[in-house]
């Protein structure tokens, strides 16, 4: 690696660290959008970084990464865990974590709700704001058990490699940008 590849690598491992931090300090003086902002790009970031570990294309390296949905890497997620139950065994996601009508949808869709309806209804304004301290919380919890199931990922692909030897992680969005479509 090169100084600037270290540096670089140092200033986003350290980015991740304050996020934390940074949120939980937005949560308490009450900047309830700010986190929600926050844990919408870190639950992204998160889900990106486990489909990168588990080999799915749309992973870190993707050159079409930005262009991909979070929606669609949680739909591959949930066909990956429903697949692969041996790589999910000890984890400490919910369930319902990555199905349609699940945990991580139903707080991206009330996020959406508040974030891009805030001033679109006013009858329904002061309800928004007054939701979104609870919505900022569980945004945080289910970042942290995103960050936390990203490193157990990363763990198990090295302690216990022989779990993956099997595992074909397959887009299932025909749409997606990072669809193979050679592989189907």
């Amino acid at each position: 690696m090169h100084d600037n590849e270290i540096k670089s690598t140092e200033i986003q491992r350290q980015m991740h660290k304050d996020f934390f931090d940074r949120c939980e300090y937005a949560i308490e003086a009450g900047y309830y959008l700010e986190a929600m902002l926050m844990e919408y790009a870190a639950i992204e970031s998160r889900l990106e970084a486990i489909c990168g570990i588990v080999g799915f294309p749309c992973g870190k390296f993707c050159s079409c990464r930005k262009d991909i949905a979070i929606s669609t890497r949680i739909n591959c997620l949930r066909v990956y865990r429903n697949t692969y139950k041996s790589v999910f065994l000890k984890t400490k996601l919910p369930p319902n974590f990555f199905t349609d009508k699940g945990t991580l949808r139903k707080w991206i869709d009330n996020r959406n709700q508040i974030i891009h309806g805030l001033f679109k209804n006013e009858v329904k304004y002061t309800q928004r704001i007054q939701n979104s301290k609870d919505l900022a919380e569980k945004g945080y919890e289910y970042a942290r058990l995103l960050y936390n199931e990203a490193n157990r990922i990363r763990r198990l692909t090295k302690k216990h490699p022989e779990i993956f030897v099997s595992v074909i992680p397959e887009c299932k969005n025909m749409e997606c940008k990072g669809f193979n479509k050679d592989h189907q």
